[in-house]
């Protein structure tokens, strides 16, 4: 089997209402991707996805397609799929950085080889340790009775974790959101906060101490991410975990923070670690030093949330209390049919061969923006 050619389709879908998050990312009313086809000498098509959002990582939807056309094609086209560890290690030679285009071409591959040999990617990737996973869902920034009404709605809807969204309020407004939902809920909601690089190492430690008393189960990257010092600091005063999302790209980013000792969590994406092989090496080696994972989504669509699923279901070391696997909930409309899986509060594992997922041919033309061939895809 060889492949033959790629297509590249940038789409973007509108989310279901504004998505709020901290005064880094603003408001958001729209996800944007790329979705990708490999195409092979059987007809077996592989689907990978790039969920890019500058500043989150360094590639655009732009950048990834001029990638994907300039430095990832000319080195799989005419290669076998198949060989999985021989083309991941030739395009870590060829490509330098851009982890998000790379996870949508790791996607596909794993898709391809999944359908050609009737099996599903978790198999390759060591064997499903869970059969379905709880999901959190997250909410906006607002005032304490703006999340309530928020919280409310989640929990009619079967979410038993919810992440609360932070960055964009003083500080001291952020403490009364956090005691007044613990004061309404207690241990019952589990709650992750996620401040998105919203907070300077002062406010941060603000923070901690004036929610010592009302703590949440996890708090997500407060600081600017290439601040390491900045989170040892935070970690050490916490009196919850932390996690490190935008502070953990890749392979090298986690011995940082494991060397350094400066999370107690690491939030992983497939789409922002590579794909699904590296993100499965980066959840190995944290488990080797005790540290849990967070399986989180960028704004994704079902390739991505599909793909997310596959490793995620291998892992002994995630957290009980939730995952981001309702990201295409959150959207008004979506490219596959991923949100089969999804029952309130929980994501069941898809036991079809690739990925799991099928594409929705009329949803994607409908969205697409900018299209690319290249190579010989089958028509």
């Amino acid at each position: 089997m060889k492949i033959t050619g790629l297509e590249l389709f940038h789409i973007s879908i509108p989310f279901a209402e504004p998505y709020h998050l901290s005064k880094v990312y603003g408001t958001r009313y729209d996800a944007e991707s790329v979705i990708l086809k490999v195409h092979t000498d059987q007809g077996i098509v592989g689907l990978g996805e790039a969920d890019p959002l500058n500043p989150f990582t360094e590639d655009t939807c732009a950048s990834v397609i001029v990638v994907t056309r300039d430095m990832i094609a000319p080195h799989i086209i005419d290669q076998d799929p198949s060989d999985l560890a021989g083309l991941e290690y030739m395009l870590d030679q060829a490509v330098n950085g851009n982890l998000v285009a790379r996870s949508a071409v790791n996607m596909a591959l794993f898709d391809i080889v999944g359908k050609a040999n009737d099996i599903p990617a978790h198999l390759m990737l060591g064997g499903r340790y869970h059969d379905k996973l709880p999901i959190f869902r997250g909410i906006g920034s607002g005032s304490p009775e703006e999340d309530i009404v928020a919280i409310e709605r989640e929990l009619a809807r079967g979410n038993k974790c919810i992440m609360i969204k932070m960055g964009s309020l003083p500080v001291s407004d952020e403490i009364k959101r956090m005691i007044a939902v613990k004061k309404k809920y207690g241990d019952r909601v589990p709650f992750v906060v996620d401040a998105n690089q919203g907070w300077t190492v002062f406010e941060a430690l603000a923070f901690v101490d004036g929610i010592r008393d009302y703590r949440p189960d996890l708090i997500e990257q407060p600081i600017y991410h290439k601040d390491i010092e900045g989170l040892k600091r935070i970690k050490e005063r916490s009196p919850c975990p932390l996690s490190a999302d935008e502070s953990m790209q890749n392979l090298h980013d986690a011995a940082t923070l494991i060397q350094e000792k400066a999370v107690d969590v690491f939030s992983l994406k497939v789409s922002k670690n590579g794909g699904l092989a590296k993100t499965k090496k980066i959840a190995d080696v944290a488990e080797t030093f005790g540290i849990k994972c967070l399986m989180n989504s960028m704004f994704e669509f079902g390739i991505s949330q599909a793909a997310s699923l596959q490793v995620g279901c291998t892992l002994t070391n995630l957290l009980d209390f939730g995952h981001a696997y309702g990201s295409v909930t959150r959207m008004s409309d979506d490219i596959t049919d991923f949100d089969q899986n999804i029952s309130p509060g929980f994501v069941t594992v898809p036991s079809g061969p690739g990925l799991g997922i099928n594409l929705k041919e009329d949803k994607l033309k409908k969205y697409t923006k900018e299209y690319l061939k290249i190579g010989e895809p089958a028509e």
